[in-house]
C-alpha cells in the first residue's frame, strides 16, 4: 500500500485533533521546555555580552600584559618603553576599580585611562570626549542607572572628583560599567600610573606573534584574554550544561509520552498491520505526529519568549540572538523526533495476531 508523506501528515494531524487533551499535554510540556531553553539562551548571550562587549568593540588582535599577571589587567604593570612602536597600532590601557556617586546614585565601576582618540574609546552617543583632566565619558549603563551629563562624581577611595562630559554606547567590561578618562586623571587617582607605567597595551597587528617581547611580558590573543576573565568560563559552562540537559529532558519527555500513547494503541496498530499497512507507513505517521507537536510547542515557546523579552526590565542581562533561537528551535524539534524512535521500535514489534487476539 503506497501512501505519500502528505497523507501521513494529514492522518497524524487528524489524530491530534481527535485527542486534543492527550496531545495537548505533550505540547504544553514542550512549550515550557522550549520557553526555558530560549530564555536561557538569551540569558547566556546577555551575560556573555556583559563580560566582553567593551573588549569586542576594541577590534584588537592581542593584549600585552606582565607575564606574572595571570592574564589579568588589574594585576599587570608594565613599562611603556618596552612595547612602544613594536606594533602597527598600540593603545595604552590603565584600569582601576572605583565607587562613584553623584549624590543620588552610587555605583561600582571601572575607570579606564586611555587616549581620547584611541581605538579603545567606544562610540559617543551624547556629550563630547574628555578634553581636560578629571573629565570622564561614561558608558550608557551608568546613564540607565540615573547618572547624567554634567554630574560631579565623588570617589570613595580618592579626594578627586570627576565630571561626566559624555556618554558612550554600552561598553561593559567583565560585567562592570566603565568610565573613560585620560592618563593624567588616572595618575591623580592612582599615583602608581605615572608617565612610564601602564597596566596593558592593546594592539592591532595581524603579525603580533612574530614580534619579540621582553622576558617579563607576554602577548595574549584577545580570544584567550576574554576566556581568562574572572568567572567567564565557569558562568558559560554552567549555562551551557543547563541548555544541554534541557535538550536531553525534552527528548526523554517526548519519548515517554509517545511510548505510553503507542502502548495504548497496540491493538489499533495490530489491526492496521492486518489490513496491509506497513511498518514504514506507521513509522512515518508517528514521526509526523512528533514533528507537528514539536513544531507547535516550539513556536508557542518562542512567541512567549519574545513577548517576555519585550517587557523584561533592562537590568536583566538578556539578549536574544535570532540565529541562536532558530538553531535551538530546530534542535529541539530534531531531539523530539529522536525521542520518538522508541515508539517506532515498539510499533515494529507489534504482532497483528497477538494484538487483535
Amino acid at each position: 500500500m503506497f501512501i505519500n508523506r502528505g497523507e501521513c501528515m494529514y492522518l497524524a494531524w487528524n489524530e491530534i485533533r481527535r485527542n486534543k487533551l492527550k496531545f495537548g499535554l505533550i505540547i504544553g510540556i514542550l512549550v515550557m521546555v522550549s520557553y526555558l531553553l530560549f530564555f536561557l539562551s538569551g540569558l547566556a548571550n546577555g551575560l556573555i555580552n556583559m563580560n566582553r562587549e567593551g573588549i569586542d568593540k576594541w577590534h584588537a588582535d592581542a593584549i600585552i600584559l606582565n607575564k606574572d599577571a595571570n592574564k589579568t589587567v588589574a594585576q599587570s604593570v608594565i613599562d611603556k618603553t618596552e612595547v612602544d612602536g613594536n606594533f602597527k597600532k598600540e593603545a595604552y590601557l590603565t584600569q582601576t576599580g572605583v565607587i562613584v556617586s553623584n549624590g543620588k546614585e552610587k555605583e561600582n565601576a571601572l575607570l579606564f585611562g586611555v587616549a581620547s582618540k584611541s581605538f579603545l574609546m567606544p562610540k559617543l552617543i551624547s556629550g563630547h570626549a574628555f578634553k581636560e583632566n578629571n573629565q570622564v565619558v561614561a558608558d550608557k549603563t551608568l546613564k540607565e542607572k540615573g547618572f547624567k551629563l554634567g554630574d560631579k562624581l565623588t570617589l570613595s577611595q580618592s579626594d578627586e572628583s570627576l565630571t561626566i562630559v559624555g556618554f558612550s554606547e554600552s561598553a561593559k567590561y567583565n560585567a562592570s560599567p566603565v568610565l573613560f578618562s585620560n592618563a593624567q586623571t588616572m595618575e591623580k587617582i592612582n599615583p602608581m600610573f605615572n608617565e612610564d607605567k601602564t597596566n596593558a597595551v592593546v594592539i592591532k597587528d595581524e603579525n603580533w606573534k612574530e614580534q619579540d617581547l621582553s622576558n617579563n611580558l607576554g602577548a595574549v590573543a584577545i580570544s584567550d584574554f576574554v576566556e581568562s576573565l574572572p568567572g567567564y568560563q565557569a558562568q558559560n559552562t554552567t549555562l551551557n550544561f543547563m541548555i544541554v540537559f534541557l535538550f536531553i529532558i525534552s527528548a526523554a519527555v517526548i519519548g515517554i509520552f509517545l511510548y505510553v500513547i503507542t502502548l495504548q494503541k497496540t491493538s489499533l496498530f495490530g489491526v492496521l498491520k492486518a489490513q496491509g499497512f506497513t511498518n514504514g507507513y506507521l513509522a512515518r505517521v508517528v514521526l509526523a505526529q512528533t514533528f507537528i507537536i514539536a513544531l507547535i510547542g516550539t513556536v508557542i515557546g518562542l512567541v512567549l519568549t519574545l513577548i517576555t523579552g519585550a517587557f523584561i526590565p533592562a537590568a536583566v542581562p538578556v539578549a536574544f540572538n535570532a540565529l541562536t533561537l532558530i538553531l535551538f528551535g530546530i534542535g529541539l524539534i530534531l531531539v523530539s523526533i529522536v525521542g520518538s524512535l522508541f515508539s517506532i521500535l515498539t510499533v515494529r514489534k507489534v504482532d497483528p495476531l497477538k494484538a487483535i487476539g
